[in-house]
This record gives C-alpha cells, structure tokens and sequence, in this order.
C-alpha cells in the first residue's frame, strides 16, 4: 500500500465565513451532490438546514454527529466505504476496512479520525447524504410500489431504512396508533417529534404532520434572506423535507396507493393524515415559494 496520505489529495473545505457568502458556498455544495446523483436539490438543500443550519461545523451535544448532514461515526464509515469511489474518493474509501459483522472501522487512529473530520466538509458531506439518501429510497421502492416522497425518504435518513419500513408500513395499516409505542428509542430521544407539548404521545399520522412543517419551514428559511445560524432541537440528526402534493381520498394500503398513483396522487404521509382526519397539507406558501426561486436564482448567478 502506498505510504501517500490519501485524505491530503482532497480539497481542503472552503474557508469557514459568515453569513451569504457561507450560504453560497454550503449551497454550491449541495448543487454539485444534486447534479451527480439522482437525489433533488430542495431535498438536500432543507435536510441540511434542519440538521445543521447549513452550518457544516456542527457538533451535536448528545452524540458523534457532525457536519453538515450530522453523520454519526458508524455511519459515515459506511457511506464512505459504499460511494467514496463513485466521487473520486476511492483511495480513502479503501482506508476502511469491514469486520466479520459488517462493521466498518479504519485500524490507523490517525487515519480514522482524518477519515471522520471529512464530516466538516460540505463538499464530500454532501455527496454521501445524497449517496445515502439513493440507498434509503432503493430500500423503499419495493415497500412502497412507487418512488417515496421526500419525507418517507427522511424516515429512512431518521429511522433507518429498516425503521421507516415498518413505520410506513404501520401508518397504512393504523395511521391512529401511537408512534412512541413502535419506536421508543427514536422517541427518547427525539420527544419534540414524538409527543405534543403537553406530553401525550403523538399518533403516526401526527408524526409525519410535524415531519411535513419541519420541512417546509427549512426550505423557506434555506430559500429566504440571509439569516442566522443555530442549530434545530432536533436529537442527534434529523431531516424534513416538504411536499408540494394535491389531497386525495384515504387510501388504505401501500399497494393500492401503488396502483393508484397517478397524475396528481398524493403521498402517503398526505392520504393517511387526511384518513385519520388530521389537517390537509397545503403547498408551499406564495412567499415560500419565492423564497426558493431566490435559492435558485442565486446558484444560476454562481454557474450552477
């Protein structure tokens, strides 16, 4: 093996700065992961701004999460092991090894925590949460019989593929059942999700109602004037994504929905709030949406 350090032919992360020029340069980022995968801007674009603020040296305080899309360590030797060769990053990918369990590790401490700090840039950070976002939504497609929705692909990032299975799974079969009861350890650690203010616990369908505003609200303060950084309190990691989707009549299963999904069907986070009689969804807000087309006109103006 050759003695080059191959984390030193990365590029270095842009200078850390404040305010717009931090945001276009996050965004740049965030633009190239989009063009080279198959994982749409707004849905990187948002899941970064619940997660971090957009801010890419964030840490979180209850566990190894860092970076722009807050990876926790185990899974970004993961992510990084799978995609790093499709993005150039082959030589480092090969830095991690796999144990007999499936466990990704690097025996170099030095190298491991090299390999770690590449969390802290937005470029190679942006690339394995779009990569991994890919693997999520492969996952679901069988489940589902359709393309998921941007907050069924989140589940997947907040509850693990596995999870967000069976949580959609659940929500077609009981949309009413209490979504702390199924996932107790998400919702220990995450109870602004998982329970009201007055501490009941929040049914499936309220869940992804909260996901639904979450989302909307980062893509318009993403999309808006520049504005402040901060982080979310949201445990750990956590991304929403909106969805701009007309209200159809409840449909029951995952497999109906596939068969039904047509011009104008809606997702199934939409079909079962309206099922359990929760609020409708509405697009995004005429100042929302401009705030995105400002998004977008300030990467056209970057070349992007």
């Amino acid at each position: 093996m050759s003695n080059q350090n191959p984390i030193a032919s990365i590029p270095p992360a842009a200078p850390v700065t404040t305010g717009a020029d931090a945001a276009s340069s996050v965004q740049r980022a965030i633009a190239d992961a989009a063009r080279r995968t198959s994982i749409d801007f707004d849905y990187l674009l948002a899941q970064a701004e619940v997660e971090s603020s957009l801010d890419p040296r964030a840490k979180a305080r209850t566990s190894s999460a860092t970076g722009l899309y807050q990876f926790i360590e185990n899974t970004w030797l993961d992510t990084l092991k799978r995609h790093g060769p499709r993005f150039g990053l082959g030589k480092v990918a090969a830095q991690i090894g796999t144990t007999q369990g499936g466990s990704s590790y690097v025996g170099d401490p030095a190298q491991r925590q090299a390999i770690l700090d590449l969390r802290k840039n937005p470029q190679v950070a942006s690339w394995m949460a779009a990569g991994l976002a890919e693997d999520n939504r492969a996952h679901l497609v069988p489940i589902l019989g359709r393309q998921p929705d941007h907050g069924e692909l989140y589940l997947a990032h907040f509850l693990g593929a596995g999870g967000a299975g069976r949580f959609l799974s659940e929500l077609a079969r009981d949309p009413g059942q209490s979504a702390a009861d199924l996932f107790r350890r998400p919702a220990s650690a995450n109870r602004a999700i998982f329970y009201e203010r007055d501490g009941s616990p929040r049914s499936l369908a309220q869940v992804m109602t909260v996901i639904d505003g979450k989302m909307s609200h980062a893509l318009a303060r993403a999309g808006g004037p520049e504005r402040g950084v901060g982080p979310h309190p949201v445990a750990d990691r956590a991304a929403f994504m909106p969805r701009n989707r007309s209200t159809v009549a409840p449909i029951p299963t995952l497999a109906s929905v596939a068969a039904g999904r047509g011009g104008g069907s809606s997702a199934m986070s939409g079909l079962l709030r309206a099922a359990s009689g929760g609020e409708r969804l509405q697009p995004l807000s005429a100042e929302g949406s401009a705030q995105v087309r400002r998004a977008y006109d300030r990467l056209k103006a970057l070349g992007l």
